[in-house]
């Protein structure tokens, strides 16, 4: 073995013993709630821009609804994003504490002692992500009509599928994780769609 595959060797190794204290401390189990929730508040933001600006207001450019929905969705990626590192990192950095009180001995320079930071960027980076990737997908429609000829009422149709599709989606999703009806479970996130659908086009009547 030649001395510069040494490093890299540690390196590895390194990061396998850190990976396997992010799962001892369930960090995959967390991120996953992080990105479905998120995801889904996401989806459900640009639901409520779409049928309100189009139904409720009845704005007629693509453009608007485009820069309204990354507006939220930009501000719920640097919420989620904050306030989950600060949460995690406090929560995580507590039981660091606990751990190096009971262990009589400090932590900070071992893998674990690591893994307080790390994870905390992780899960807050999906955190972050989730609601944004969620809503750019959603108005993905808009966005391609901001450039060609579209229609904005087919815009808004197929944004709406998109959108439907996407709820379906992270249902199903969270059916397969808790062993559940995979159609079932998606279907119900749907009918959360439909509801808040529903509730934004009441805004026309005021």
């Amino acid at each position: 073995m030649g001395e510069g595959s040494i490093p890299l060797l540690r390196f590895w190794r390194r990061l396998r013993a850190l990976r396997a204290y992010m799962r001892a401390e369930r960090v995959d189990e967390i991120t996953r709630r992080y990105l479905v929730m998120n995801a889904f508040d996401g989806a459900l933001a640009i639901l409520s821009v779409i049928v309100s600006a189009y139904f409720a207001v009845g704005v007629q450019e693509p453009s608007f609804i485009v820069a309204v929905g990354l507006a939220n969705a930009m501000a719920m990626g640097i919420s989620g994003f904050t306030g989950t590192f600060m949460t995690e990192r406090a929560e995580r950095r507590r039981r660091l504490k606990e751990l190096e009180q009971a262990m009589l001995t400090s932590l900070e320079n071992s893998e674990f002692g690591r893994v307080p930071l790390v994870a905390s960027i992780y899960a807050a980076l999906v955190d972050g992500l989730a609601p944004m990737i969620s809503a750019v997908i959603s108005l993905s429609p808009f966005i391609a009509a901001m450039f060609l000829p579209l229609p904005m009422s087919l815009a808004v149709y197929v944004a709406l599928a998109v959108n439907m599709s996407t709820l379906f989606a992270l249902g199903a999703f969270l059916g397969r994780v808790s062993r559940d009806n995979i159609a079932l479970s998606g279907l119900k996130m749907v009918l959360v769609g439909i509801a808040t659908a529903l509730l934004c086009t009441m805004l026309k009547t005021f």
